[in-house]
């Protein structure tokens, strides 16, 4: 067993979760700041729902689609895997705050869930400094 928070929360929040953190890891897979801070963020929680829900409630077919989906078409927001625009810095942020306001609102204050958001607090700090860097130098794809 690994090291988790106290109680479970619900199937339909760790779906909405596991979709934010693809979204954010599809867009930003060539930001390594990023993307590996929610890659984290995401096997952490790809291994406590496992721990949450027994197989009968959640069986692997579900489980492993929850935060490691497959993709049918391309995402909303399809990209180049790199953040390019302050639009999209912005748009990320705000996925990156729906993660964290539901970690706090579904998981008890302590260590495990402490880490996540620790890392989740990198990732806005990283999306800030992208963003502060397009707003120095413009678009890098006009670059």
């Amino acid at each position: 067993m690994s090291d988790r928070p106290a109680g479970r929360m619900p199937l339909t929040v760790h779906r909405n979760v596991g979709r934010w953190l693809s979204e954010i890891l599809h867009a930003s897979i060539r930001d390594t700041g990023v993307s590996s801070r929610i890659e984290f963020v995401r096997r952490t929680l790809h291994g406590w729902v496992r721990e949450e829900y027994s197989e009968t409630e959640l069986p692997n077919a579900v489980y492993r689609n929850l935060y490691f989906p497959v993709l049918d078409a391309q995402p909303a927001h399809a990209g180049s895997g790199k953040i390019e625009t302050i639009s999209e810095c912005d748009r990320l942020k705000n996925l990156v705050r729906n993660v964290t306001d539901t970690l706090v609102e579904n998981y008890p204050q302590g260590l495990e869930s402490e880490a996540l958001l620790i890392a989740l607090d990198g990732v806005k700090l990283e999306l800030a400094r992208i963003r502060k860097d397009i707003e120095m130098y413009g678009d890098p794809r006009k670059r």
